[in-house]
């Protein structure tokens, strides 16, 4: 039975002599951060140690060795259950980064026209030191984007029309591991998520190809996520990597898409309900929020489910010989329950999106191996969904096996930046979404890979 009670695993494996040496340096930077070393090397580390930390075992081999709670690209990471439960359920302050990763300031959403700051995911919250724009454009982008017509449009003729071609494409591609059906920007799994994502949310015609061409070549062929990490965006912007010096006027041609979508064509300018956001705001703000998450976790979650890619190798475990795709071909897929279990341990056992942050607004105090460290205010600070997904204390000795009946896989999940269904307000606007389209996959995509193999559809 899963347990509820506070969690505090301890380091399990011996430290190398870097893990311990980065860590101690870490931890004396974030209770000394005016001291000159401090400012020195800890933007260095922030950097270099936040893009390592996105792979999806380095936090999880870092617990082995220095237990529930570390340091980690310039952060505390705070890893127990217990803890990782609270900050999501409770207002979080925010600054410019994405995880472990730094975000580029003045390429995110207004900033990058001295405007005021839109992207949610830098605003703080009403009761952590935010004003109310935090609430106040989520609220916006929810009943404008994320709204009933949305999900209405997810059950119409048009989305079962792309399910079904996506079904055709999975038959008449290779579907295995690396296959085209993955990889292709054309036809596949990348390019159903373009159309079907663009068109329930902004109502855009999917069949419009010169459109479509252009969002997939914005958001995935020139991999427009990494616009926004900084650092990283000015070496591709700089060597002009894979076509990085259009990248801001690619942006403004895909917000001016967006805000001539059918979605937005009622769209109330300055509305005291949104604190005054714009149309103009808010496609920016979708732009930024598309490229970065809605067509990104989507993408990792089905390339996971469907058997692209092996479960993460985490160490000492056998995790990476499980094959999710047993499981799938196993499922009842007239049982919608049971595929979103199965959606759920896929993401437990390899989140899409492993943390989140917040900035510490009082001091505050933590075991660190085996000792009591105090931080100051302004202290930034990890909340490692990933590790809370995979902790031991809570989900017992199967953690690492696959098992999507497991206790408490539902009101427990922090996959959406919450504890199930429980959030401090910050729970992913398009979750219910997201998951419809990933259950109305799995079964149109299942049937039609039993059909191939010739298997009976339980």
């Amino acid at each position: 039975m899963a347990s509820t009670t506070p969690s505090r695993q301890k380091a399990t494996k011996t430290a190398s002599f870097i893990d311990t040496g980065l860590n101690n340096f870490q931890l004396w930077a974030l209770q000394n951060p005016e001291k000159p070393l401090s400012k020195t090397l800890l933007p260095i580390i922030n950097f270099i140690e936040g893009l390592v930390a996105n792979t999806p075992t380095y936090l999880d081999y870092k617990r082995l060795v220095l237990g529930s709670n570390f340091c980690c690209a310039g952060q505390v990471v705070m890893g127990e259950f217990a803890a990782i439960e609270r900050a999501l359920t409770s207002p979080q302050a925010r600054t410019w980064r994405l995880g472990t990763s730094i975000l580029a300031k003045n390429h995110l959403p207004n900033q990058d026209i001295d405007g005021r700051n839109v992207f949610l995911l830098a605003l703080s919250d009403v009761g952590a030191g935010g004003s109310n724009d935090h609430e106040a454009f989520r609220r916006c982008l929810q009943d404008y984007i994320t709204n009933d017509s949305a999900i209405a449009r997810q059950q119409d003729l048009i989305a079962r029309k792309l399910l079904d071609q996506l079904a055709k494409d999975y038959i008449d591609m290779p579907h295995g591991p690396g296959g085209a059906f993955f990889s292709d920007d054309g036809r596949g799994w990348k390019r159903f998520l373009i159309r079907y994502i663009h068109y329930v949310l902004f109502g855009l015609n999917p069949d419009d190809q010169e459109t479509m061409d252009f969002l997939t070549d914005v958001h995935y062929t020139r991999l427009g996520t990494l616009h926004y990490f900084a650092v990283v965006s000015n070496i591709l912007e700089r060597l002009n990597i894979a076509g990085h010096k259009k990248m801001p006027e690619l942006i403004y041609r895909t917000a001016t898409i967006y805000e001539n979508s059918p979605a937005l064509a009622n769209f109330d300018e300055q509305s005291d309900r949104y604190n005054g956001m714009t149309r103009r705001e808010l496609v920016k703000l979708m732009t930024s929020i598309l490229s970065i998450a809605a067509l990104q976790g989507p993408l990792h979650l089905g390339q996971t489910a469907m058997g692209d890619r092996p479960l993460p190798a985490y160490e000492g475990r056998n995790t990476s010989n499980i094959k999710p795709t047993d499981y799938w071909d196993q499922l009842d897929l007239e049982d919608r329950e049971s595929v979103r279990l199965y959606l759920l341990e896929c993401s437990r056992l390899w989140a899409p999106v492993s943390a989140s942050h917040k900035i510490a607004t009082d001091s505050f105090t933590v075991m660190i191996a085996g000792e009591e460290q105090t931080f100051p205010v302004g202290t930034k600070i990890l909340i490692p969904m990933s590790l809370g997904l995979l902790n031991e204390d809570f989900w017992g000795s199967t953690t690492y096996e696959f098992d999507a009946n497991r206790e408490n896989l539902c009101p427990y999940h922090m996959g959406f930046h919450s504890v199930g269904d429980r959030s401090g307000g910050r729970i992913c606007p398009g979750k219910d979404i997201a998951m419809n389209m990933l259950m109305d996959v799995i079964v149109t995509v299942g049937k039609a890979r039993r059909s191939i193999s010739g298997s009976k559809i339980t």
